[in-house]
């Protein structure tokens, strides 16, 4: 294939990864993280503790009486006059356990298009595609001319990408300056540099950590690269553009240090050990789920498909490893191991000595995707040209049943919000009042997308402003119905049910993908 061919048919492969993430984005409602994310980039902290509860500066309260769900839309609205970024960072140190990068710059991205689920979405797939010149310098830089193709396509039509590119989170962001330090590393190892790529490199780094704090684990990896292979770039530059990354990231980090032990309602989440947890399993899906087509429990997928899928990639990482043996981590190629096995072995290692369940959840390792299509677009590459073609055409048609089921859902996380809240505020239920038990991105997250005038009553247990039952009481006290929604409990107790389990009578019960919703009636009276 000629230059030219190649740079047309990339930019084919672009316009196809653009197609596909561009029609998922406005596809499927928000779930908790992501309102979470609206929440933040709009001023408003959720999860303090309500007696750190500022309403002035735009602090989630939680209302004492049931509301309108209207009324609930300010915390997921720009004020006016908006907040200024000083409160952006206010409201992720009372709230997040992240950096404050990408809510700053969504913080811009909404003043500028508003806070809708699909604008949401685009900023984590422009940032995604913005990517893609980065990665295709990458593959030409390490994995040779005949792997470039395969590596995009790759990279282009994965699942995961496809999944986590476009949520409303700070992962496609991560990992831009992930791809962007790479790139940066590689030129700076190959060209040296004075001042633009140097510079670019500090930029990206730094941005990387005030982006997401595992950020250190490919950055690590760029780093000992670095170190053994200065190249055109020698140890001693490479030292002083560390010593400028932390003194760009130093105000930061000593400040959210002195945070770090603040209580929040979601404190803790990473020590419940998830339902049916098998940590064997977990850890080899960190290392897997770029080339499975299963979803490592996030989408419903296909065995045949995961099965098979793994089957050619093992066969190519088999013939990969006897063909180039030690070349395959000489020059260039080390950082893509590097980069791979550290971001992957990262979160088991944390968990063996936080005894915390990181391995559960496949986003802390999304950042070494590009790593993962480079390998295998190199172990394509050792083959000859046709059965190269014939083993990736294979691999993309056993991935499709999962790009199917991507768009096939109606919610990410398996929080149907939009499906509930329509259902609970629908017109036949005008007169009940919608409690619901979650966390407050769970109650905001009905309140978006249900009727602005249901009246809607939250109970977060966290917080401990309600008691049974007393509140109970007062909330359900003249309905003539209540309709009880559980969203991301967090596994907390809900003494409100047993009181209207005990006091009440089910009409019905049903789940909503992992939302509960049941109807209850009074059961002597027309009314509570």
């Amino acid at each position: 294939m000629t230059s030219r061919a190649q740079v047309w048919l990339l930019v084919a492969i672009f316009a196809m990864m653009a197609t596909l993430q561009i029609g998922l984005a406005g596809r499927q409602c928000l779930w908790v993280d992501e309102i979470f994310s609206v929440a933040i980039a709009t001023g408003h902290s959720l999860e303090h503790p309500a007696a750190a509860a500022d309403p002035s500066k735009g602090d989630f309260v939680e209302p004492t009486q049931a509301v309108s769900a209207k009324e609930l839309h300010r915390y997921l609205e720009h004020d006016s006059p908006p907040a200024s970024p000083a409160r952006i960072v206010r409201a992720v140190l009372l709230s997040d356990t992240s950096p404050p990068l990408y809510y700053l710059l969504l913080y811009v991205w909404t003043l500028i298009v508003g806070t809708s689920d699909i604008v949401l979405r685009l900023f984590s797939v422009a940032f995604y595609l913005a990517s893609f010149p980065f990665f295709v310098g990458i593959a030409r830089r390490t994995v040779g001319k005949n792997a470039v193709v395969p590596a995009c396509l790759l990279f282009a039509l994965s699942p995961l990408g496809l999944y986590f590119s476009g949520e409303g989170r700070m992962y496609s962001l991560f990992l831009f300056c992930v791809v962007l330090t790479a790139w940066t590393s590689l030129v700076l190892n190959q060209k040296g540099g004075r001042i633009l790529v140097p510079a670019l490199w500090i930029i990206g780094s730094a941005a990387g950590f005030l982006t997401h704090y595992f950020f250190i684990f490919p950055w690590a990896a760029m780093v000992a690269f670095l170190l053994l292979n200065p190249g055109a770039f020698g140890r001693g530059r490479l030292v002083a553009c560390v010593f400028l990354i932390g003194l760009a990231i130093l105000p930061w980090y000593a400040r959210s240090g002195m945070s770090a032990g603040h209580w929040r309602i979601t404190q803790g989440w990473l020590q419940l050990r998830p339902t049916e947890f098998n940590r064997f399993r977990a850890v080899r899906n960190h290392f897997l789920q770029f080339f499975s087509s299963g979803g490592a429990g996030l989408w419903d997928g296909k065995r045949w498909s995961a099965l098979l899928s793994m089957a050619l990639f093992a066969f190519v990482a088999g013939v990969m490893i006897w063909r180039l043996r030690l070349r395959l981590f000489a020059g260039e190629r080390v950082l893509l191991v590097l980069w791979f096995v550290l971001v992957c072995a990262a979160p088991s290692v944390i968990d063996l000595f936080q005894h915390t369940y990181f391995t559960n959840n496949p986003r802390y390792t999304f950042v070494a995707l590009p790593a993962a299509c480079l390998l295998a677009g190199l172990g394509l590459s050792t083959f000859q040209q046709r059965t190269a073609l014939g083993i990736l055409a294979l691999i993309l048609v056993f991935w499709t049943p999962a790009i199917i089921n991507i768009y096939q859902q109606r919610s990410r996380g398996g929080e149907s919000f939009r499906d509930v809240a329509r259902m609970a505020s629908s017109a036949d239920n005008s007169s009940a009042l919608i409690l619901v038990h979650s966390i407050p991105g769970g109650v905001l997250a009905v309140a978006r997308y249900g009727d602005g005038g249901s009246s809607l009553a939250s109970w977060i247990q966290q917080l401990g402003n309600r008691k049974t039952p007393g509140s109970i009481q007062t909330l359900v006290a003249g309905r003539p119905r209540i309709l009880f929604i559980v969203a991301h409990p967090l596994e907390e107790p809900r003494p409100e049910e047993q009181w209207l389990r005990a006091n009440a009578a089910v009409a019905h019960e049903q789940w909503i993908d992992r939302i509960k919703m049941i109807d209850f009636r009074p059961r002597n009276a027309a009314t509570f």
